[in-house]
């Protein structure tokens, strides 16, 4: 099952948990037996992924921001921060993509 980032709608653990059928509590459970962090973490990764494809496509911190499904720079700022210690800024500006290998989004993380 993939977890599909809307930026229009929050991504809830209740609503993943009833489309796979789990009770919010196991599916709790298995995300961090499974991957190692709890799922709203998972998803602000996932987030965090989104925004930096949209930087190396040329988008604005800003608009990365919104496309990624947080609410504004300062958002994915606190994010950035938060999980890495740096401004997005930095951390967009250290990521060196080689011609044709950004990152495409095509639908649902997998």
């Amino acid at each position: 099952m993939a977890v599909r980032l809307d930026r229009s709608a929050p991504v809830r653990l209740g609503d993943v948990a009833r489309e796979a059928g789990l009770s919010e509590g196991r599916l709790a459970h298995l995300f961090r037996d499974e991957l190692g962090l709890p799922f709203r973490p998972y998803v602000l990764w996932l987030r965090i992924q989104r925004a930096t494809e949209l930087v190396a496509a040329g988008e604005s911190l800003t608009l990365a921001a919104h496309g990624a499904g947080l609410a504004d720079s300062a958002h994915l700022s606190r994010v950035c921060r938060r999980m890495f210690g740096i401004a997005p800024s930095e951390f967009t500006r250290g990521i060196r993509w080689a011609v044709g290998d950004a990152p495409r989004y095509g639908g649902p993380i997998r």
